[in-house]
């Protein structure tokens, strides 16, 4: 059986990389402004998008989250979609979904025993006020998110985690999101130390959760607009051609 995925296909002919959507919602919803949202805007920019329904914490535990994950990447790359995929594969994720994105650029795996090889991971990620490292959230949501296993903490915060097979990231917060802001700032700089190449923004202003920020909800989410934020969006497709994983125009 294949992952939960709802496929959106790039508005461009011919073989386009694809991307891995992981809709934030603290591991309790899935947000559809972080999903669908984040999808109609890649593939308008010519990239496939696969959003994914991993299984949330309310129902799962770790890893549960990480094989659905891991999962999604080996099917996108596998074809069975019928869209023709490039060259490249990445991941976005936002909040919850981008501590979802940063586990899978890192291979990060709760037992090495039970690996028999290493974890497919993602070719670039785009990493939106991603929840990087469990140590700079109180303990109260990360005692929720590891069920208790605090134990765990460490090996599943993937700032702390960056090696030289981790992708080059963009990486984007405001300075008035107090989860995003340090997490995003210690992602990236654990991948400049590791000499990963990583492009940090952070806009002045906008509250935890704001996705495009271009005011377009989806549900209860999604309908702050905040123009100078928004370009967040411009400035990663600046970086995916840059970067060589979105062709020229």
């Amino acid at each position: 059986m294949h992952p939960d995925i709802t496929c959106y296909p790039a508005s461009l002919p011919g073989p386009r990389p694809a991307v891995l959507v992981l809709p934030g919602g603290g591991y309790r919803f899935h947000t559809g402004h972080e999903g669908e949202g984040y999808a109609r805007w890649l593939n308008r920019i010519g990239l496939h998008a696969f959003v994914l329904r991993y299984p949330l914490l309310t129902e799962h535990r770790f890893p549960a989250p990480m094989e659905s994950g891991r999962a999604a990447l080996d099917w996108i790359r596998g074809g069975a979609h019928g869209l023709d995929i490039g060259e490249h594969v990445g991941v976005i994720g936002s909040s919850a979904g981008g501590h979802l994105a940063g586990l899978l650029a890192t291979g990060t795996v709760l037992d090495e025993e039970d690996l028999d090889a290493a974890p497919p991971r993602p070719d670039f990620a785009i990493l939106a006020y991603a929840a990087a490292d469990l140590h700079l959230l109180p303990d109260e949501p990360v005692a929720w998110i590891l069920d208790g296993r605090m134990e765990l903490r460490d090996r599943l915060s993937p700032a702390r985690h960056i090696d030289a097979a981790t992708c080059p990231a963009f990486v984007w917060a405001t300075a008035e999101d107090p989860p995003g802001f340090p997490n995003s700032l210690a992602y990236a700089q654990a991948l400049f130390d590791a000499g990963i190449p990583v492009e940090l923004h952070i806009y002045p202003r906008g509250r935890h959760g704001l996705g495009l920020a271009d005011g377009v909800a989806y549900g209860e989410h999604g309908d702050v607009h905040i123009p100078h934020t928004a370009q967040w969006a411009r400035a990663c497709e600046a970086w995916l051609r840059e970067e060589g994983f979105l062709p020229a125009e």
